[in-house]
């Protein structure tokens, strides 16, 4: 090998060596790249069960603690912790990203010492049962916008202290003091876990119950009644969000813990106690009423931590409140889909049966089951469920003749889940005041009278208003004749859909207008009734001598032979012989009861089913 060939292989190795330096110097080694990628921490942030934050040369350290259930700081104070501000610090400290790894000897002495790495201006340290698994320091802005120096001054299983840039707001979330880390909230309980709540002050003590978090409140103390689902939720929501102003320390050997008794209050002080489902003891707290009214902020103690606080809410009036305040104003509250019966007594007529059966109403006359008015039942719960109590105008049932309430003049009942609630309606002697009172509840209530129409006391207004039903396909002819004039009748084939007909013997087959007809059988298939009639006495003599009968004959749908059944309709005006009368009286033979029905409908039905141009 020549001299000039070795001399060009010893500058090329010396060239590659250089650059492998270079590479090594400035470039992340492998392992440095998965330590970027790893992040600060390894460990799940469900696992750390301590957290220390040190700010050197400073001396407001806090140290945070979980004891299994939630956090708490344990210095400088031994208080709740916020939990929301400690998880944003654990989530943030596991996704902070590494831009690069950056190191001691690319830097001058003065460089260095501006990234306060060997000064950190926070130092973060989590826990793991005992466990150091993080030591991070937390030094100046890098270069980079919107990064910071970090180091990790003991990395765990990692070959020593590491320092990077990263991205992170880990600064900007360090800068809370140490009262920022304790729990703004007074109380952190799920309101739907609430099952009872008892208030003392002064005035007296209430008691209210829930079965759970779905079911209805229930005045227990000092009376026994409905409670105001939204006046209860407001206190509830007052208590639950008492905010933390500031908090002091009882002084040594005293306590601001409440009693669990709930004892006796002074004059101005609240005790609450609030019992939740799953749990053993309840929640105490005691709160001063505020000197001025409307003022939003008083002092609050409670069972579940040691300071006395001062707190802030814009409805602390509101937990001073009386017992019929509390109640609830709405006559009713009925949840109309798991309603399965309804029953309606009177003391002028028979009672009214109607049933739920397969999401229809339906109605219990003259032994028979039929279609209830759906729309009647709709406003009837519409009514009850919007009607505000007047006046709780007694809370004993001693003497209820007062109120017409000893033998009520209107019961309504309704069944939910087999469980049977009634509401009774009197009057005073002289009926001029109307009240209400459920059967088990004592309370009597003055109501308006305006209540009453939506309840009717007679069966037939609660029947459905559908006179006639029947398939297209079943009917085989429809014979119309209006007073002593000879019937029209139109017969029809349901095989072909094809019309035929006759008046007085003439074939008038070839002028039916098809669409008319079909018009006209449609309109008879559907007809509805504009109300049914209480008082017959003045329509059954009217009927017996109709203005128009209409006979709809009805076989085996799909059919044309067979055996037929004829439904038979009788019109006649309100009025005596005045055809121009805006109702009609209307029955459907073999059926009782009697309908109204609007002259304009009825003009519809009699429309010419005919072609005019060759009538």
């Amino acid at each position: 090998m020549s001299f000039r060939t070795t001399l060009i292989l010893l500058s090329a190795a010396i060239m590659l060596g250089l650059a492998i330096l270079g590479i090594e110097r400035w470039l992340p080694s492998t392992r440095e790249l998965a330590e970027m990628r790893r992040g600060p921490v390894r460990k799940e942030s469900k696992k750390i069960t301590q957290i220390e934050i040190e700010h050197p040369g400073a001396s407001d350290h806090v140290s945070l603690q979980w004891d299994g259930g939630q956090w708490w700081v344990r210095q400088p104070f031994n208080d709740l912790a916020d939990p929301e501000r400690v998880t944003k610090l654990l989530s943030e400290i596991q996704a902070t990203g590494w831009l690069q790894r950056v190191h001691r000897r690319e830097f001058d002495d003065a460089a260095w010492e501006r990234t306060l790495l060997d000064k950190p201006k926070h130092v973060i340290r989590l826990q793991e049962g005992g466990e150091q698994v993080l030591d991070l320091a937390v030094g100046a802005a890098s270069p980079v916008e919107g990064s910071h120096y970090l180091a990790i001054r003991q990395a765990v299983g990692r070959g020593g202290a590491a320092a990077y840039a990263a991205r992170t707001t880990l600064p900007e979330m360090l800068k809370a003091t140490s009262a920022e880390w304790r729990d703004n909230k007074l109380l952190r309980l799920p309101a739907e876990l609430v099952t009872g709540l008892k208030l003392a002050h002064a005035q007296g003590q209430i008691e209210l119950a829930r079965a759970d978090g779905k079911s209805a409140w229930e005045l227990v103390k000092p009376l026994r009644a409905r409670g105001s689902a939204e006046r209860i939720n407001d206190i509830l929501s007052t208590l639950l969000n008492l905010t933390v102003k500031s908090a002091a320390e009882p002084p040594p050997g005293t306590t601001a813990t409440p009693s669990a008794t709930l004892p006796g209050v002074s004059n101005g002080e609240l005790r609450a106690q609030i019992t939740l489902a799953g749990f053993v003891k309840p929640v105490e707290l005691v709160l001063e009423k505020p000197d001025a009214a409307g003022e939003g902020v008083t002092k609050a103690s409670v069972n579940l931590r040691k300071p006395v606080f001062t707190v802030l809410s814009k409805s602390l009036g509101d937990l001073w409140a009386e017992p019929n305040q509390l109640r609830d104003r709405m006559l009713a509250r009925i949840d109309r889909e798991a309603v399965s019966a309804i029953e309606i007594t009177s003391a002028l007529h028979l009672p009214i049966q109607m049933e739920k059966r397969d999401d229809s109403w339906f109605l219990k006359r003259h032994e028979r089951w039929s279609a209830a008015n759906g729309d009647r039942i709709t406003r009837f719960f519409d009514a009850l469920n919007s009607f505000q109590v007047l006046e709780f105008t007694s809370d004993s049932a001693a003497n209820l003749s007062a109120y017409g309430l000893e033998a009520p003049f209107l019961s309504v009942s309704w069944t939910i889940s087999g469980k049977k609630t009634s509401l009774l309606f009197g009057a005073n002697p002289e009926s001029t005041e109307f009240f209400a009172k459920y059967a088990d509840e004592p309370s009597v209530l003055r109501v308006d009278a305006s209540i009453l129409p939506s309840i009717p006391q007679e069966g037939i207004k609660w029947k459905g208003l559908g006179v006639v039903r029947f398939s297209q396909f079943a009917l085989r002819q429809i014979s119309l004749s209006a007073g002593t004039a000879p019937p029209t009748v139109l017969r029809h084939d349901p095989g072909t859909a094809q019309w035929s007909g006759e008046r007085a013997g003439q074939d008038l087959s070839a002028l039916i207008d098809r669409v008319k007809a079909d018009r006209l059988s449609d309109a008879l298939s559907k007809l509805n009734a504009q109300d049914w009639v209480g008082d017959t006495t003045a329509a059954i003599p009217l009927l017996q001598d109709p203005a128009l009968r209409i006979v709809v004959t009805l076989g085996e749908p799909g059919a044309s032979t067979g055996p037929t059944r004829d439904l038979v309709l009788s019109f006649s005006p309100t009025q005596a012989g005045n055809m121009n009368a805006a109702l009609f009286y209307g029955q459907l033979q073999g059926d009782a009861d009697i309908f109204y029905i609007a002259r304009s409908t009825l003009l519809e039905l009699l429309a010419p089913v005919f072609r005019s141009a060759e009538k």
